[in-house]
C-alpha cells in the first residue's frame, strides 16, 4: 500500500463522540526470554529484529474472546526484566465517523527490542472518508500523559511528562517511511534515542473496509533516563471517548502500598452466600482490593473508596453498599436499591466512591454510581462492600466513624395527638397522597421478632413508617398509629403481608400492621 494513499488534502471532523468496548475477557502477550542484565545500552532501528507483520495475530498471544468479535477487553504484557505488567485498555473503540480503531500487545520487551503494540484502523463506512488520524490514539496523541496514580494514597511523586510513554511507530507500520530509533537505558527500560517527531500523517483517506495497520513500540521519553517505569495510569487521550490507557505495576508487587490500622483484625462474615475479602487482609500480592482514604474520622465525614484491579481478569458486578457492625452482626444501611446491569472492572483499571457521612440530616445526594450520603449514623464499626472482587466474591474497607449514638426520633413534618395510651401520628398531606392509596400502620409491643434493626437503619428513608411510630414510644405508650400512604407502610411490612415484628437493638421489640384504605 502506497503511503501517498494515506494522504488527504482535507481533513475529517474531529475525534470524539461514543465508544465500543470489548467483552470483560483479557488477551496476554507471551512473555519471551529475556536477559536480565541492564547494563549494557542497547539500540534498535525501530523495530524488533525479527518483525511480524501486524496483520498476523502475534505468536504467543492468548485471547479469550466473549463474543464473535474476537477483541478482548484488556490485552496484558509482563516485563520479566524489569518486573512491571502492562495492561491495554480498552483494546478497541469506535470515532463518530466510523473508524474502527484496535490496538493489542504484540510482543514483550527484551534485552535486545522494546514491547510492541499492533493496531489498525478501519473504515466502517460504505464510502471513502478521511480520517483525522492526530487525534485518534494509537494513530495520533503517541505521547501520554503524566502518569496518575491508582489511588489517591498512591502518590507520584514529581513525576512529569518525563516519566510518561510513548508510543513510537517501528518499521512495521504502513504510514511510515522513516522510524524512530530506540535505546536500552541502564536501568533496564527501553527509551527513544531522540525526541518525539511528527512520525505519522495527520489524515489518512480509506475506502470502504480498508484498514491500515501498525505496529508500536511502547517506550519512555529520551530525556526520561533515570525516571524509572512508576506504577500507575498512563493515557494516550484523543477526544472525547477517542483514549487508550496503559496501567502499569509492579509484576511481583501488585497490592497496596503500606498497612492497614486493621491489620489482624476478625471479622464476622458481611453474607453468608458471598465471600469478601478485606483492605486490612491485602498484601503485596493481592492483585484486587478496595482502599479507603482513611481508616478513622469523626462525624460528619467523607471517606473516598477506591477499588483497584492489578489482576489479569476482568471482575463485577461492581455495586457499592454501606454496613453497620454491631455485635457480631452487620447490618446493612444503604442503599436499598442497585440498578440491574452489571458493570465491569478491566485489568488496570479503578473505580472511586464517596461516602458523605453524618450524625444529623445527610448531605444533597451523590451523582449516581459516584457514592452516597448518609445521614444519622453513629459511632462505630462501617464497612464499605462493592461487587468487585477479585480474589473474592466482594471486596471491603473497614473505617470506623466517631460520633455519638443515634436515638430514633420521628421527621419534623408529622402532627400528633394523644389520648390515653394510644398516639396517633399524621404524616403531611404531599405523603399521604404521593400517588398510592391511603394506609394506617399500627405498631404495638411484642414479645419476640424474627428480624433485627439497628437504629441507623431506621433512620433512613426506606423505614420512615418505622421511625415515625417507634419515635413516639414512651413508657405509657402502649399503640401509635400512623396515618401515611401505602408505599410507606409496605416498606415497613412488605407488598403481600400485612404485619411484621422487628427488634430494634438498643430501643425493643415490636410488632407492626397495616391497614390499606380506598383511595
Amino acid at each position: 500500500m502506497n503511503r501517498r494513499t494515506f494522504l488527504a488534502a482535507v481533513g475529517a471532523a474531529g475525534l470524539g463522540g461514543c465508544s465500543g468496548f470489548g467483552d470483560p475477557t483479557t488477551e496476554t502477550a507471551a512473555t519471551a526470554p529475556a536477559e536480565s542484565d541492564a547494563s549494557t545500552p542497547t539500540r534498535a532501528q525501530g523495530a524488533s529484529p525479527n518483525p511480524t507483520s501486524t496483520r498476523e495475530s502475534p505468536a504467543g498471544t492468548a485471547t479469550t474472546p466473549g463474543d464473535d468479535s474476537g477483541v478482548a477487553a484488556a490485552s496484558i504484557v509482563d516485563l520479566e526484566p524489569t518486573d512491571r505488567t502492562y495492561a491495554l485498555a480498552p483494546t478497541r473503540y469506535r470515532t463518530p465517523d466510523e473508524g474502527k480503531i484496535t490496538a493489542r500487545f504484540a510482543s514483550t520487551a527484551t534485552a535486545e527490542s522494546p514491547a510492541t503494540l499492533s493496531a489498525s484502523l478501519e473504515n466502517a463506512n460504505d464510502f471513502a472518508n478521511t480520517f483525522r488520524i492526530e487525534w485518534t490514539p494509537p494513530f495520533g496523541r503517541l505521547s501520554s500523559r503524566v502518569p496518575e496514580p491508582f489511588a489517591d494514597t498512591d502518590a507520584l511523586a514529581d513525576a512529569t511528562h518525563r516519566a510518561g510513554l510513548v508510543l513510537a511507530p517501528t518499521a512495521n507500520h504502513e504510514l511510515v517511511d522513516d522510524p524512530p530509533e530506540f535505546e536500552r537505558d541502564d536501568d533496564g527500560y527501553w527509551r527513544l534515542a531522540t525526541g518525539v517527531d511528527q512520525w505519522l500523517p495527520e489524515r489518512v483517506r480509506l475506502d470502504p473496509g480498508e484498514t491500515v495497520h501498525g505496529e508500536y513500540a511502547v517506550v519512555g521519553h529520551a530525556d526520561g533516563a533515570g525516571e524509572g517505569r512508576p506504577p500507575g495510569v498512563y493515557e494516550f487521550r484523543g477526544r472525547s471517548d477517542s483514549t487508550l490507557r496503559i496501567a502499569v505495576w509492579e509484576t511481583g508487587r501488585p497490592g497496596p502500598e503500606g498497612g492497614s490500622r486493621f491489620e489482624q483484625q476478625t471479622l464476622p462474615p458481611i453474607s453468608e452466600e458471598a465471600s469478601t475479602a478485606w483492605f486490612h487482609d491485602a498484601d503485596a500480592t493481592t492483585g484486587t482490593y478496595l482502599r479507603p482514604d482513611r481508616e478513622q474520622a469523626r462525624l460528619p465525614a467523607q471517606v473516598a473508596f477506591t477499588v483497584v484491579n492489578k489482576s489479569r481478569s476482568t471482575t463485577g458486578c461492581g455495586h457499592w453498599s454501606l454496613y453497620k457492625l454491631d455485635g457480631e452482626r452487620w447490618y446493612h444501611i444503604g442503599p436499598y436499591v442497585h440498578t440491574a446491569d452489571c458493570r465491569q472492572l478491566r485489568p488496570g483499571q479503578t473505580k472511586s466512591w464517596t461516602l458523605n457521612a453524618d450524625g444529623g440530616e445527610a448531605l444533597p445526594p451523590i451523582g449516581h454510581g459516584n457514592g452516597a450520603s448518609f445521614g444519622f449514623l453513629g459511632g462505630g464499626a462501617y464497612a464499605a462492600v462493592v461487587g468487585y472482587g477479585g480474589r473474592a466474591d466482594q471486596s471491603a474497607a473497614l473505617v470506623e466513624l466517631k460520633g455519638d449514638e443515634v436515638s430514633i426520633e420521628p421527621t419534623d413534618d408529622v402532627t400528633s395527638e394523644r389520648s390515653d395510651a394510644t398516639v396517633t401520628v399524621t404524616s403531611p398531606r404531599r405523603e399521604r397522597t404521593d400517588n398510592s392509596a391511603p394506609a394506617e400502620l399500627t405498631l404495638t409491643s411484642a414479645d419476640e421478632a424474627n428480624r433485627t434493626l439497628v437504629p441507623e437503619q431506621v433512620m433512613q428513608r426506606r423505614y420512615r413508617g418505622l421511625r415515625n411510630t417507634v419515635g413516639f414510644v414512651e413508657e405509657a405508650i402502649e399503640t401509635v398509629t400512623l396515618r401515611t400512604s401505602e408505599r410507606v407502610a409496605e416498606r415497613v411490612v412488605g407488598h403481600d403481608a400485612d404485619r411484621r415484628r422487628f427488634r430494634i437493638r438498643g430501643t425493643g421489640t415490636y410488632e407492626v400492621s397495616i391497614e390499606r384504605q380506598s383511595a
